[in-house]
């Protein structure tokens, strides 16, 4: 930092300048013409208002003298997705078919998507902390450690990022399960794993009674062990019972429970979060808000678009996620870099921090910072 703008900001500080009678660097150097003391003798008179006008009214307050904005409140994204590609070489070497190989050709998707890459958004400026999500897709069993301990790698790496929700077996065999979670959950910033539609039995519905033999074992592990699941993939209802199953393990369904892609609410979809809503350990992501505007703005993946962006079209939504989950029970987060499918022309991030901000513009300071903030700190803490 410079010396004279180090020395202002030191001088400010140490006096407790309000706005109007803070230092400016400008003021500083003013010193070679007229001497420090004068500068000091200046810094330390009383302020003057301005002079009245004709009616003796005082004139209207310079900017300078006008409240300073209020502080920017903080904000952790819980879902984003970071990969080095190719996925086959160092330093991932994973295997990972996502975002190459999976999906056809996806140009916009198929590049690094790096910390540097986040932070350098609009959107990823304003967020204070991430938490990095496994995108781990038909990674190879003999690579799943490796998956991990990139992203854990990379977390220890950067102060941003809150922690990592990892990728293993959910169905192995309980013992070899546990050496896993206890050899990951070494690190603190591993806090948990996220799961899918493979917990269920081949050719049958995906009911909570077909749930594979193993896995509900294997929650119990992670949930006596403080940690937590994503999921994705999985009804609210199948969710709720998992939740009711296992005691003390805390859920979180990703993406609004991957609710249709349109701007209406479903009943299907809200008997489904009724159900999950029921069981206290299930909490809503609200990640990939945005592309809830596909079906209105005809998308279709993967072209990318350019997304709704008036906040009013996402209440209906919001409300009925409100009204069963509560500001207890929401977590806000993005879906970065796969978020850019809806992302033509505008900052994915940002787009969906302006739809939560002003949802909850009207909810109070203390349920906003719950959504935004709390919550994830809550659920997403480094274990101790």
């Amino acid at each position: 930092m410079n010396t004279s703008r180090r020395w202002v900001e030191d001088w400010n500080a140490n006096a407790g300048r309000t706005d109007s009678r803070r230092l400016s660097r400008r003021d500083l150097l003013r010193t070679s013409a007229w001497g420090l003391s004068g500068l000091l003798l200046a810094a330390c008179s009383p302020v003057v208002g301005p002079p009245p006008v004709a009616g003796g009214e005082p004139a209207a307050a310079p900017a300078s003298a006008m409240p300073a904005a209020p502080p920017r409140r903080p904000i952790v994204d819980t879902h984003i997705h970071l990969w080095k590609l190719p996925r086959t070489e160092a330093p991932m070497s994973d295997d990972a078919t996502f975002p190459s190989g999976c999906c056809g050709e996806i140009p916009w998707l198929e590049v690094d998507a790096l910390m540097s890459d986040y932070t350098a958004t609009v959107g990823g400026q304003k967020v204070d902390q991430i938490v990095l999500i496994e995108a781990s897709v038909a990674t190879p069993p003999e690579k799943m450690i490796l998956s991990n301990r990139w992203m854990l790698d990379t977390a220890a790496a950067d102060e941003k990022i809150l922690s990592v929700v990892g990728k293993l077996d959910p169905t192995q065999d309980t013992a070899a399960f546990a050496a896993q979670v206890d050899d990951l959950a070494a690190d603190k910033n591993w806090v948990g794993i996220r799961i899918g539609g493979d917990i269920f039995l081949p050719d049958v519905e995906q009911a909570f009674a077909n749930i594979k033999p193993n896995v509900l074992d294997n929650f119990a592990a992670l949930a006596s062990r403080g940690l937590m699941i994503d999921s994705l993939g999985v009804t609210g209802a199948v969710m709720g019972a998992i939740a009711e199953a296992v005691p003390g393990l805390t859920i979180v369904m990703d993406h609004v429970a991957e609710k249709p892609q349109t701007l209406e609410v479903e009943d299907g979809w809200r008997a489904d979060m009724q159900a999950a809503g029921a069981a206290p350990g299930v909490h809503i992501k609200v990640s990939d808000i945005h592309r809830l505007s596909t079906t209105e703005m005809k998308g279709e993946w993967p072209v990318q678009f350019t997304p709704v962006t008036d906040p009013s079209s996402y209440v209906s939504v919001l409300d009925t996620l409100w009204d069963i989950f509560g500001a207890e029970r929401l977590i806000f987060g993005t879906n970065w870099p796969v978020s850019n499918v809806a992302g033509l022309d505008v900052d994915s991030i940002d787009v969906q921090i302006g739809i939560l901000e002003s949802y909850l513009s009207g909810k109070g300071e203390a349920n906003r910072d719950k959504v935004m903030h709390d919550n994830a700190i809550r659920v997403y803490s480094p274990r101790i």
